[in-house]
């Protein structure tokens, strides 16, 4: 009898181990920039997971620290996600990805980013980055002088540059070479910080006041969450801009020469799951987009009394009417 009740309270006690453990659901922070909650990139990425396998909610599950006053918040976000013991963290943007890898050396880390992962010091190269970092890099920052290119074949009265940026992590060197291709085209450039969304609106009108022609909006996820404030500002004023991310094509951007944001989600929840599974993030190569689109919103152009050169249409990759 006394084997029997000894048996029967071990099983007793294990039980509930067992069971603890096969209820762990991994969890994944979600660190960037919007303008609202939940970020329409948590669906995508939430799609991405479920052609893997997983249902969010129930086999995997999200912690949001998306900041939406902008990066002000960014650093005390990334320690929350630290606290919580996240998994696993998704970043998008620069500001958000520094913020993400001074928080924690630990916690595996995916993100999207214009920067180069290398140069920024969040990865020792790009085939092996080493620690506990890896995702996509899409090459944005390095796309800036064709954009004033085209912008300037689109627009060729331009002799004056706007460049609307928001300062962050690693956006000096792109405002740089953004001056750098416009001096190429012999084209004078004024600069308007945007610190806060508010400022967004005034930030252009300044802009304007000061007699450019054409504006350059700088890579920003900032910038880019609040498109449809930035198009709009644009339109006021009757001003051709060109962009540099996707998201302002929905919003009625003039022009946009960039890599797919939509795109790269799903390729972050293809790291995500081999991560979950085991993998490493410093031996997962970081991945470089190839697929840079041209679009063209003619309803815009018609509006801006701007008529498309034939051989800017003829290199576009889609066409809004």
């Amino acid at each position: 009898m006394k084997r029997r009740e000894f048996l029967v309270g071990t099983t007793l006690l294990v039980l509930p181990c067992l069971s603890a453990a096969q209820a762990k659901v991994p969890t994944i922070g979600l660190l960037w920039n919007d303008s609202v909650k939940p970020s329409p990139f948590v669906a995508l990425l939430s799609d991405g997971l479920r052609d893997r396998g997983y249902v969010v909610g129930r086999t995997v599950r999200f912690e949001d620290a998306v900041a939406l006053e902008g990066y002000g918040p960014m650093a005390d976000n990334a320690a929350a996600l630290v606290r919580a013991k996240v998994d696993l963290i998704v970043t998008y943007g620069a500001t958000a990805t520094l913020a993400a890898a001074k928080a924690t050396k630990d916690i595996p880390i995916v993100t999207i980013i214009g920067a180069d992962p290398v140069a920024s010091g969040l990865a020792r190269s790009l085939s092996r980055p080493g620690g506990n970092l890896t995702g996509v890099w899409t090459l944005s920052f390095g796309l800036n002088k064709k954009r004033i290119e085209l912008l300037k074949e689109l627009a060729p009265r331009t002799s004056r540059l706007g460049i609307l940026f928001a300062p962050g992590s690693a956006v000096q060197g792109a405002v740089d070479e953004a001056e750098a291709a416009a001096r190429a085209l012999k084209l004078e450039t004024v600069r308007a910080e945007v610190r806060t969304p508010d400022e967004i609106e005034p930030s252009v009108a300044g802009l304007v006041k000061s007699r450019v022609n054409g504006i350059f909006v700088g890579a920003s996820t900032l910038l880019a969450a609040r498109g449809k404030r930035v198009v709009a500002s644009m339109a006021s004023h009757g001003m051709p801009a060109v962009y540099g991310e996707d998201r302002y094509v929905d919003a009625g951007g003039l022009m946009v020469y960039a890599p797919s944001i939509r795109k790269a989600f799903g390729r972050v929840a293809n790291y995500a799951d081999r991560i979950l599974k085991g993998g490493r993030p410093g031996d997962l190569p970081i991945e470089q987009t190839t697929d840079v689109e041209l679009v063209i919103n003619l309803t815009t152009a018609k509006a801006l009394g701007i008529t498309i050169p034939q051989s800017i249409l003829q290199r576009a990759d889609r066409a809004i009417e």
